[in-house]
């Protein structure tokens, strides 16, 4: 599925008291992200700790087919990640150049897809409607699209499809650069990024 078709099937709503009335409950059947979506996602914007968007068919406005959560962040380069990683970062985005020790990044804190809708592409057409977003509507600067994906091969499979890359391959190393200790592997999520400078765009005037 496109970018442009899931604009002639759905409407995007920004998330609300009001919104979520209107429509059916929401699964994907994870019950930490049907709890998220369903009250949570409230509590965040009200805190401005993110904003939650829901996609719903044009055809059954009450019917929500998935859903994400951003907020701001940046990729840090600490001490704590290896000259080596570091060094493969910088080279990787061209940003040798730069002095910085915190680059600009969205973070995408929650996706999902209704399980009525599962496996039909929305989850990758989603991803790249984020892209596009904030490659040409990019208001404050942001270079890079980041998230902490639950480390299961099926949800690394999909960003890895979709472009995003490790910060560091080597989970022990990640562990240390998160401040985990070794003992607690394996890691619970893995950082990935993808960089927005990858998509061909237009520039804006």
């Amino acid at each position: 599925m496109t970018v442009e078709q899931l604009l002639i099937e759905c409407d995007i709503f920004r998330a609300s008291v009001k919104k979520l009335a209107q429509c059916k409950p929401f699964s994907c059947d994870d019950d930490d992200l049907d709890e998220f979506f369903s009250k949570d996602c409230l509590i965040n914007q009200s805190k401005l700790l993110g904003k939650t968007y829901f996609f719903c068919l044009k055809s059954q406005p009450d019917t929500i087919v998935t859903a994400f959560s951003l907020s701001n962040d940046s990729i840090r380069l600490t001490n704590r990640i290896t000259d080596e990683y570091k060094e493969q970062f910088l080279t990787d985005t061209e940003l040798r150049d730069k002095t910085l020790k915190r680059f600009p990044a969205v973070l995408i804190g929650r996706l999902g897809t209704s399980k009525d809708f599962a496996g039909r592409g929305y989850g990758s057409a989603i991803m790249d409607f984020i892209k596009v977003l904030f490659r040409t509507n990019n208001r404050t600067g942001c270079r890079f699209l980041i998230v902490d994906a639950l480390n299961r091969p099926d949800t690394l499979r999909f960003y890895e499809k979709n472009g995003f890359q490790y910060l560091i391959n080597d989970e022990r190393l990640e562990a240390k650069y998160m401040g985990i200790g070794v003992s607690h592997l394996p890691l619970n999520t893995r950082l990935m990024y993808f960089d927005l400078l990858k998509l061909n765009v237009n520039e804006e005037e």
